[in-house]
């Protein structure tokens, strides 16, 4: 930058002698108030040479280094990914009006300080290379504006890193960092940091001071803590943090009221506070593997939530202000210790997937009929005896798991899920099927293992679309239905059956592409 100043002060020089100002000081005070009015226009020209990212994207890009070379005036955009080199190109230096340069999926393990001739670099990216340590000449391409070098192997980054003013995206994951420098907090335009899969500890408190992040994913390092600073990221919208080893979340959460999408999984976070209320652009909450025992009621106000996952804590309890998220699509709540689930979950009308599996649920309460966009219910692993009618409403869905379960029947109005493409039986105690099963036209998985059923209804021959039945350890049926029409029948499995020998005969020959589990000893 100064030396684009240097001829503007040089001409200001003449003209303060050819005015002759005798006072020293007066002359300094003209100087400093010259030299403030050149840097500001001489940083205003560089600001006008960038170009917008649809410009860069325009770009005509090289991916010969000979073809680049013999055009080096020309060439502004140079992808050299995936070629195996070894050493950082020596001739790349040429290129003086290089913007963008490529150089991913490569096994180079170092850049030489001559990068530093690329003075209008914009966007530069060597991720997945053999990188070792941060090249510190980078930090003297003062037009950078993207920085990826995810997936090498750098240990440490520079103190000066501040000096890219220009940066607003920076992919550092997948190295082995330990720390972030206080110099990063500078980086005044930095909407995208990625440092996911690094061995960090913290975060420093002056990354507060990046006012313009957007996006932060610190998941899979060694964070045990997060501090007030986040205070100020009021534009953040991902934060991502999973896989750490946060036991508590600052109350400071509550005033990023832009977030949208909030990772903390697979950390040991005990409790959430009344402040996640705030939160109400909150789209994704993802909790899952956590140490949770209860939820706030301000849960409820999160009312833009879309995708809800609870799986894996021991929350034995729902609070009955989750009926509050209207928008929700899909909950996931597996794993978490519950005896029932509220009422209120039929206000959920959006929802299309629902997870319930793995828990200690005797019931479901009828209002699971209300949930009527319902595309996928899984209730498997709990101690359901029965289904409730209501099931019959829920003419979306297409995959039903009741699988390790108490169930005995299920109900006639099963028939009424006509959508239904997958259902899980297996290891109940169901002694026989409803009749009206034959009117599920669309099944085409049906596993009802591991049972006490002595037969099938004979309607079921006309479901055509089967593709899998498996009957296996149902260890008192001895007959089954017409099975002729089932053409696109790919797998039976009845193992363990008392199915006889001619009639295993008969379907052998009946379904020749249909691949039969059965035992020598029937």
């Amino acid at each position: 930058m100064f030396s684009q100043l240097r001829p503007a002060m040089q001409q200001f020089v003449t003209i303060l002698h050819t005015l002759f100002i005798p006072n020293i000081a007066q002359r300094l005070v003209c100087w400093f108030c010259v030299l403030i009015v050149c840097m500001t226009f001489s940083t205003r020209t560089i600001y006008a040479q960038l170009l917008d990212t649809a410009q860069l994207n325009a770009l005509e890009t090289f991916t010969s280094l000979d073809d680049a070379v013999k055009n080096a005036d020309k060439v502004q955009k140079l992808d050299l990914s995936g070629l195996q080199m070894e050493e950082f190109p020596a001739k790349i230096d040429k290129l003086v009006n290089l913007r963008v340069l490529l150089l991913d999926a490569n096994r180079i393990k170092s850049i030489p300080s001559t990068i530093n001739k690329l003075t209008k670099l914009q966007v530069l990216s060597v991720k997945s290379n053999l990188l070792e340590i941060f090249p510190r000449e980078v930090t003297k391409l003062t037009s950078l504006q993207t920085l990826n070098l995810g997936q090498n192997q750098i240990p440490a980054l520079p103190s000066d890193l501040g000096l890219l003013l220009e940066l607003q995206t920076l992919n550092l994951q997948s190295n082995t960092l330990t720390s972030l420098p206080p110099d990063i907090g500078k980086l005044g335009k930095l909407s995208v940091l990625d440092v996911s899969n690094n061995q960090l500890s913290s975060l420093p408190t002056e990354l507060g001071q990046a006012t313009a992040l957007e996006y932060l994913d610190a998941s899979r390092n060694r964070i045990s803590a997060i501090g007030a600073e986040i205070a100020s990221w009021t534009k953040l919208k991902v934060f991502a943090l999973e896989g750490n080893q946060l036991k508590t979340l600052p109350a400071e959460l509550g005033k990023l009221t832009a977030l949208q999408r909030l990772e903390l999984s697979t950390n040991q976070i005990e409790a959430i506070g009344s402040e996640i209320g705030a939160l109400t652009q909150l789209q994704v909450l993802r909790l899952v593997g956590n140490a949770l025992t209860a939820l706030p009621i301000e849960i409820g106000k999160l009312t833009s939530l879309v995708q809800f996952d609870l799986n894996s804590n021991p929350l034995a309890a729902l609070p009955k202000e989750i009926g509050n998220l209207v928008n929700l699509q899909i909950l996931e709540l597996g794993s978490c210790k519950l005896a029932e689930v509220p009422p209120t979950l039929g206000n959920l009308t959006r929802l299309e997937k629902l997870s319930l599996n793995g828990n200690q649920l005797t019931t479901m309460p009828p209002e699971i009929g209300k949930l009527v966009n319902l595309q996928r219910l899984t209730l498997n692993g709990n101690q359901i005896t029965m289904l409730p009618p209501d099931i019959g409403n829920l003419t979306k869905l297409q995959s039903l798991n009741i699988s390790n379960n108490r169930l005995t029947t299920l109900p006639p109005d099963i028939g009424k899920v006509v959508n239904l493409q997958m259902l899980n039986a297996t290891r109940n105690q169901i002694a026989s099927l409803p009749p009206d099963m034959s009117k599920l036209a669309n099944l085409q998985k049906f596993h009802i293992a591991d049972n006490k059923l002595t037969s099938l209804p004979g309607g079921m021959s006309d479901l055509t679309d089967l593709q899998e039945i498996n009957l296996a350890r149902n260890k008192e049926l001895t007959r089954l239905p017409d099975m002729l029409r089932l053409s696109r029948l790919k797998k039976l499995d009845i193992l363990e059956t008392k199915v006889s020998k001619n009639d295993i005969g008969l379907l052998i020959k009946l379904l020749p592409n249909t691949e039969i589990k059965y035992s020598d000893q029937q």
